[in-house]
């Protein structure tokens, strides 16, 4: 495999590099940045990259515009970031830019090498501690008056259009009015390969087989189950 780490801290790409040798894919090539205007120049000249880990924060730009960026660059290249930002908040809008996996610097090596075997697989890893701490801190609902009715399939699904992130019912949207991958991409800016993340990452939200039945959704309809 051919991987790109981008981050100012030699120390933080040495750890990656060592967190790689536990991967069950041996890493042929080892390539570094300790700027975005570098990785942006390594990813030019690297079209065949297999991954890219890289911080948020580095002195000579935002990591946010520089995840738009880098997908531009190589748009079938996927991306990690690996960042001091422990906030809910900064993992939605990494994703929202195009990044297919977020994971924290205090988290162990064992995490990173967890996150990268799913997102080579095509999957999206978001980090439990942040995610799931922010969901256990919200505060529990009133005790309903009345029994609740069962909740049919559609309806469990609809519940859950709430949880996608803002770029992710963008997409949603379009996906509903019938846009096809690349429609949705030239719609919205952004390449076609962050706009398969984001449908991936909404079946999965959804829970629903395939963008049919998301699209049913999104127009009001039920989702017809195989």
């Amino acid at each position: 495999m051919k991987i790109l780490s981008a981050d100012d801290h030699w120390v933080s790409r040495t750890g990656l590099r060592h967190s790689l040798s536990l991967l069950e894919w041996p890493v042929n090539s080892f390539l570094e940045a300790s700027s975005f205007a570098e990785a942006r120049e390594i990813a030019a000249q690297n079209p065949d990259l297999d991954l890219i880990v890289m911080d948020l924060l580095m002195p000579d730009g935002s990591g946010f515009d520089e995840l738009a960026v880098l997908t531009q660059i190589v748009p079938e290249v996927p991306i990690i970031v690996v960042s001091m930002a422990e906030n809910r908040q900064d993992v939605i809008r990494a994703i929202d830019a195009g990044a297919m996996g977020f994971v924290p610097k205090s988290a162990p090596g064992t995490e990173l090498v967890r996150a990268i075997e799913i997102v080579l697989a095509g999957e999206i890893y978001l980090p439990p501690q942040i995610m799931g701490a922010q969901a256990a801190a919200q505060p529990p609902k009133s005790p309903a008056i009345q029994p609740p009715r069962p909740v049919t399939p559609s309806e469990s699904a609809s519940a859950r259009i709430a949880d996608l992130t803002r770029r992710q019912r963008e997409v949603f949207s379009l996906l509903g009015a019938g846009y096809s991958n690349a429609a949705i991409a030239r719609e919205l800016g952004i390449s076609e390969h962050t706009v398969a993340i984001h449908v991936s990452a909404i079946l999965k939200t959804l829970e629903v087989e395939n963008r049919t039945q998301a699209a049913l959704l999104a127009t009001g309809g039920a989702p017809q189950q195989a």
